[in-house]
């Protein structure tokens, strides 16, 4: 009996052995499988730094930027409004020399409107300030204007004798005209394609678009229009670059915090022109222990955790939110239109996912990290300095009772 039971022990040193084994084994998988996602992340974060991604949309764009940019397009669409509205009535002693009596009326009357709807343009391009959409649209009838009173000219100087000195010009200058503004792609080819069209329209009004005329006319905006294309491009990346350097943290891409003092400054004073307000929250973050990676793991594993933890807050927060890297491994999200509730539930999401994130060392060991988050919502009448320290002693109180977790301020 005793044999019996001598064989049937199990051979528990190596069965340990061999669980020790697979474990090591499940691990080495599991890193690999988190190496191989870091890689895939990594080249996805690189295709979408490529200037293609900056300038055939503004989809990557921040809501400051296209602020931004909104300035410089309002500012190129007053001059050339003013330049339109001088130079239209310009031409009339020039129509007396060159056209016919029963065209000269006509063509005044079409000048002196073209003149009141640049006047016109002038006034709505300034009644919103810092909107992308509504100085595309004003930019959009600084071109059209032009067009529709170069098709109406057209159509009333078509079966004459005289010569369209001064007209047939027009949709090349408009082309032209496209290359002085800081435009994506997108925005270039639809305007640039509505000027084709146009000339094509007029082309085959005239009788002249299979004809060579008209195909050396196509040949030329088309020329122009990639010039103008190419044009826009370099602005905008050059406009890119220039508001990147001046506001955002250049390891991380986020808004510096200068700006966001700005941007909160703009925010309180369109509060106190409305009646209403919406509600407003502010999340300060800190990595736990960062001094500690630094000191382990070197400052370059140091600057890829703050990378990644910038990253987790551009994923879990919005376009229109306000993220900005403080200073240090301390970051601040200003959050308009959210309440406190849903601040709190954003946070976590960032914490549960600092929790689960990790970078590599110069070892090619996983480093993990994790973040204590203070949360806060702006009260009536509170300023914005005061709000910024009740959340920040939220922060503080997250990181004495034992870190990696969010505090709501009082």
């Amino acid at each position: 009996m005793s044999d019996t039971t001598t064989i049937s022990q199990p051979n528990t040193s190596s069965d340990s052995a061999s669980a020790k084994q697979g474990g090591k084994n499940t691990e080495r998988r599991q890193f690999a499988t988190l190496m191989q996602e870091e890689a895939a992340g990594s080249l996805y974060r690189k295709l979408t730094e490529l200037n293609i991604f900056d300038t055939l949309t503004n989809r990557y764009h921040s809501d400051d930027f296209n602020a931004a940019r909104s300035e410089y397009i309002r500012t190129r669409v007053n001059i050339l409004s003013v330049v339109f509205a001088i130079f239209a009535p310009l031409w009339i002693p020039m129509d007396y020399l060159l056209l016919e009596s029963e065209d000269i009326g006509v063509i005044a009357f079409y000048r002196f409107s073209l003149f009141a709807a640049m006047i016109t343009l002038l006034f709505i391009n300034n009644v919103r300030k810092r909107n992308l959409q509504h100085s595309l649209f004003c930019l959009t009838l600084l071109i059209a204007f032009p067009a529709i009173f170069y098709t109406a000219s057209l159509f009333q100087l078509v079966h004459s004798n005289t010569s369209l000195i001064g007209y047939s010009f027009i949709p090349f200058l408009l082309v032209a005209i496209l290359s002085v503004f800081p435009l994506t792609i997108l925005e270039s080819v639809v305007l640039g394609a509505c000027l084709i069209l146009t000339l094509l329209y007029n082309d085959f009004f005239a009788g002249t678009l299979f004809s060579l005329e008209g195909f050396k006319d196509l040949w030329l905006i088309s020329t122009l229009l990639i010039i103008a294309l190419w044009a826009n491009q370099a602005q905008l990346h050059m406009l890119l670059r220039l508001y990147r350097q001046a506001t955002r943290d250049p390891l991380t891409g986020l808004l510096n915090r200068r700006v966001m003092m700005e941007r909160l400054s703009e925010l309180t004073e369109h509060w106190e022109s409305n009646s209403t307000r919406p509600p407003v929250s502010v999340l300060m973050l800190d990595l736990d222990r960062f001094k500690r990676i630094n000191d382990t793991h070197g400052h370059l594993t140091g600057d890829k955790v703050l990378q990644s933890f910038s990253q987790i807050m551009k994923e879990e927060l919005r376009n229109s939110d306000i993220l900005t890297r403080y200073g240090g491994e301390e970051f601040a999200a200003i959050l308009p239109g959210t309440t406190i509730d849903n601040a709190m539930k954003a946070a976590e999401r960032i914490r549960a996912r600092c929790e689960q994130a990790w970078v590599t060392s110069k070892d090619n060991e996983p480093v993990r990290f994790t973040t204590s988050i203070g949360a806060g919502e702006l009260k009536v009448g509170e300023d914005v300095s005061e709000v910024l320290q009740r959340v920040d002693n939220s922060l503080y109180e997250a990181k004495k009772t034992g870190r990696n977790k969010v505090i709501q301020a009082c």
